[in-house]
């Protein structure tokens, strides 16, 4: 496996676990970088959730540049689950975009809309290069 291969599953892998790091903070009630509302339990419960899947992406990454992905699942699936998350974060970034462009507004997003929606952006750019990436022999499982 290449070095930049290698180095792009732990930027990828780093991504993840910092979009939960932020999502588990806002999910205990933390108020930095939000409009600094409490959230409601189910809300908190919501924002968790989405952390989890967040840590499920950074082990799928992980597992791309390391042996044990391709004992416990399969490099092939990791990539595969690479490929759809990376294609779902730029699919939401997309939506966002074409919202703002809709109303010609931000609407009060400002520069934090526009920091989250890059953050996006890296995440989506990321996961799908990491998978279209891996390369694979033919007829192997690895």
């Amino acid at each position: 496996m290449s070095s930049s291969l290698r180095w792009m599953g732990v930027a990828t892998a780093a991504w993840g676990v910092v979009f939960s790091v932020v999502r588990l903070y806002w999910a205990a009630g933390g108020s930095v970088g939000t409009d600094g509302d409490t959230p409601s339990v189910a809300v908190s419960l919501y924002i968790a959730f989405i952390a989890v899947l967040g840590l499920l992406g950074a082990a799928v990454a992980h597992g791309l540049y390391q042996p044990w992905g391709a004992r416990v699942v399969g490099h092939r699936r990791l990539a595969l689950l690479a490929r759809i998350g990376g294609v779902a974060l730029l699919l939401g970034v997309g939506v966002g975009v074409s919202q703002w462009t809709t109303k010609s507004s931000l609407e009060g997003d400002g520069v934090a809309g526009i920091v989250i929606t890059a953050y996006f952006l890296l995440g989506g750019l990321l996961f799908s290069m990491l998978g279209w990436r891996r390369r694979f022999a033919p007829g192997t499982r690895a």
